[in-house]
């Protein structure tokens, strides 16, 4: 709970401190450098931003690779080591945000044909952002699914 106050804190305060130059100029009669609604978005994007890369999973979580075309790779997943890709997004219609996992590709049957295939295969799981920056990735799925808890890998 305490990771959500703090997620939502940091985001208000950053959408206000984005917003402060232009409510400046408002308030000096010059017109704003972009309209508000382009700095919320410039807002959002940046901590989109944070996002991308690799982050390090516990083990048999997974690792995943975020890259900036909205596409995903979750590898070393389940105790077989399956590899999952994808397409990501992130809705902002609510705080916590959430985060929109399309598993598009599965190697389940392929490296174990007796495994039942990935429940996500060709759906979108949507998951909630609990705690993004540049060092930590963590987000609580729906039901009994919990929470994943990433780090970005050893330099």
């Amino acid at each position: 709970m305490k990771t959500i106050l703090e997620l939502c804190v940091s985001l208000a305060l950053f959408l206000q401190i984005a917003a402060a130059p232009a409510a400046a100029d408002k308030a000096k009669g010059a017109p704003a450098t972009q309209p508000a609604g382009l700095a919320k978005a410039d807002a959002l994007a940046a901590l989109e931003q944070k996002l991308l890369g690799t982050w390090r999973g516990l083990p048999c979580e997974g690792d995943y690779t975020f890259n900036p075309d909205g596409t995903y790779t979750l590898a070393n997943f389940t105790p077989g080591q399956n590899t999952l890709t994808g397409t990501w997004s992130i809705r902002w219609d609510a705080l916590p945000p959430t985060l929109l996992l399309n598993c598009k590709t599965s190697d389940f049957k392929k490296k174990f044909p007796d495994w039942p295939e990935y429940e996500y295969l060709g759906k979108t799981q949507e998951v909630k952002l609990l705690e993004l920056n540049n060092d930590t990735l963590l987000y609580r799925a729906p039901g009994a699914e919990g929470t994943w808890h990433g780090r970005r890998p050893e330099k």
